[in-house]
């Protein structure tokens, strides 16, 4: 069965397709043409985020690599996204949860940022730059947006699910124990339900 992607609400910068893989083959990283990088090759495994990372480095010693990351529209039917998005802050959403904006989305813009920020805009600039035409009219602009990717490149497992694929689970009202190789979490859960009176069922929504 197919992915069925995720959405990520994020502060960062747009920034067309364009100007992104002129930036990205200018630092011998693959285009993206418009195609999502997966997430869950952030951060360790992803190019994009690897190259984004040692220039924020350059400019701000301090920075925290899972913070910078493209995120990058996708939904079928429809053509590849004209548009990227670069992150400085983001939180990824599978079903539902709470945001913390405070310190799920801190409006403070780290520091060396505005500096990469204003690197990757230079390659849409000059005679070698990226045409007119290529380019979106809100080029570069800061603030919140929430962005949906669809399928495997947007799919990601939360560490509510992770927990549940354990041997070992917990009845977090009673400390009953229970372990089996396949079916812990269920045999816990029918255990709520039966002792409990749980309404959540063998295999609840995540609250993630």
């Amino acid at each position: 069965m197919p992915s069925l992607g995720s959405t990520t609400l994020l502060r960062g910068f747009k920034v067309s397709i364009s100007v992104l893989d002129a930036f990205l083959a200018a630092n011998c990283v693959p285009e993206t043409f418009g195609t999502p990088p997966f997430h869950r090759d952030h951060p360790d495994n992803d190019s994009i985020s690897k190259l984004l990372f040692s220039k924020i480095t350059e400019y701000g010693p301090a920075a925290v690599k899972n913070q910078f990351r493209v995120v990058i529209p996708s939904r079928a039917p429809y053509n590849a996204s004209r548009i990227a998005y670069v992150t400085h802050a983001w939180a990824t959403v599978y079903a539902h949860r709470e945001v913390d904006l405070e310190n799920d989305l801190p409006a403070a813009v780290p520091e060396g940022f505005e500096d990469l920020r204003q690197e990757i805009l230079s390659h849409g600039d000059g005679v070698n730059g990226v045409k007119d035409t290529e380019k979106i009219p809100d080029e570069g602009k800061m603030g919140v947006y929430m962005v949906y990717t669809f399928e495997i490149r947007g799919s990601f497992t939360p560490s509510e699910l992770l927990d549940r694929k354990k041997t070992r689970q917990v009845c977090d009202q009673c400390n009953a124990t229970f372990e089996d190789p396949h079916h812990a979490f269920g045999m816990r859960q029918k255990h709520r339900i039966l002792a409990h009176g749980s309404k959540e069922g063998t295999n609840p929504l995540p609250n993630a």
